[in-house]
């Protein structure tokens, strides 16, 4: 698929996506006694940001085609684990008020990190560095304008 197929299906599975992550945030949020306006629909925003985004880019980061990857199984069983740990971590630090907890949720955030993300055997490519430095910048701060965005529209729809 080339032109403007390729773009709508491209757009089209970003829609997906965003209700994807839409209903796990209202979800969870539900969980936890739901948002209560768009301030804190920011909040979970930023924590939708750090669990699905920070934290596994820390150790894979984002990745531009032709560039040199782990195998790809390993590297979907870390950034799931990522995910878990970090999410379990910052909902013990929110809704749990005890020190043997928020030392808990320290560890569950920083274990993945510790344990290390699959890496490739070599970093070789003809991909300019600076290059894949801007794609990561790019990703990062799309990500984060498209979490406080999400997470503010579903605090003022469920507030």
């Amino acid at each position: 698929a080339d032109g403007f197929e390729r773009f709508a299906f491209s757009v089209l599975a970003n829609i997906v996506t965003g209700i994807g992550f839409a209903l796990i945030l209202v979800a969870v949020s539900e969980f936890a006694g739901g948002i209560g306006g768009w301030r804190q629909g920011v909040f979970w925003g930023l924590a939708g940001f750090a669990v699905f985004t920070l934290a596994p880019g820390l150790g894979l980061p984002p990745e531009l085609p032709a560039m040199p990857a782990a195998d790809l199984t390993q590297r979907q069983i870390w950034w799931w684990a990522t995910v878990a740990a970090t999410a379990a971590g910052l909902g013990l630090i929110a809704f749990r008020k005890s020190l043997p907890l928020a030392i808990l949720a320290v560890l569950l955030i920083v274990v993945p990190h510790v344990v290390g993300a699959p890496q490739p055997d070599s970093y070789e490519t003809a991909i300019p560095e600076g290059l894949h430095h801007q794609f990561v910048v790019a990703v990062t701060v799309t990500n984060l304008v498209f979490w406080l965005v999400l997470g503010a529209v579903v605090g003022v729809v469920r507030g």
